[in-house]
């Protein structure tokens, strides 16, 4: 919590969505100092078990940390700080920049490393998230996602439920530039489920096909 004051994006000026606009980026705000930190450093020891991975070398991109805490997590276990680039719809701090993930300001090919943290399934048009994320992500980066959906046929709070499937669901989104797999999990706990996955990216592979 650095003291700066508040800044947050509004429907037209730098959010498109009025889903996101209006709902998503309330229900968030209303959730600013929620640290969930046992998710956070399940998901980095995931990371870390990966042979040869050197995080401390990844320019990485870290979508919707809500707040810093994420992005400690992240340092303490191996990341340079230095290196992480981080966004959200609505900011206190230097270190997060205010941005919406359907719509990155970055040039292509920009980061080795694209981590999201239970977000994903906030979006209302997935596939503009998922191109914008291989867009901006170099040929072979890692590629971290996780998040939370409900059983299939079920909806959430927003009436939504993306990616009932789990993982495989957004595997496909991303189609011929998914590429090598190190880890995929949907696991169940009283008609929730957790998913995450971690992959590289293929540009090169998609592109010759």
């Amino acid at each position: 919590m650095t003291g700066h004051g508040l800044k947050q994006l509004v429907k037209g000026g730098g959010v498109e969505s009025g889903f996101v606009a209006e709902q998503v980026l309330p229900y968030n705000l209303g959730n600013i100092n929620i640290i969930n930190r046992g998710r956070t450093e399940r998901v980095i020891a995931l990371l870390r078990s990966i042979r040869g991975l050197k995080l401390r070398a990844l320019n990485t991109l870290v979508v919707g940390p809500r707040n810093e805490a994420e992005l400690m997590l992240l340092s303490d276990y191996g990341f340079d700080p230095a290196k992480l680039t981080a966004i959200d719809l609505f900011s206190y701090a230097p270190t997060v920049r205010l941005m919406d993930m359907h719509d990155l300001k970055f040039g292509n090919d920009q980061f080795d490393a694209f981590y999201s943290a239970f977000v994903i399934t906030y979006s209302d048009d997935i596939p503009k998230a998922v191109a914008e994320t291989i867009r901006v992500a170099k040929d072979g980066a890692l590629i971290i996602f996780a998040y939370e959906h409900l059983a299939k046929g079920a909806g959430n709070l927003f009436g939504k439920n993306n990616l009932a499937n789990g993982p495989d669901d957004l595997l496909e989104i991303f189609g011929d530039t998914a590429g090598h797999v190190y880890w995929k999990e949907d696991f169940e706990s009283e008609g929730r489920f957790t998913s995450s996955v971690i992959f590289r990216i293929n540009k090169r592979g998609s592109a010759g096909k």
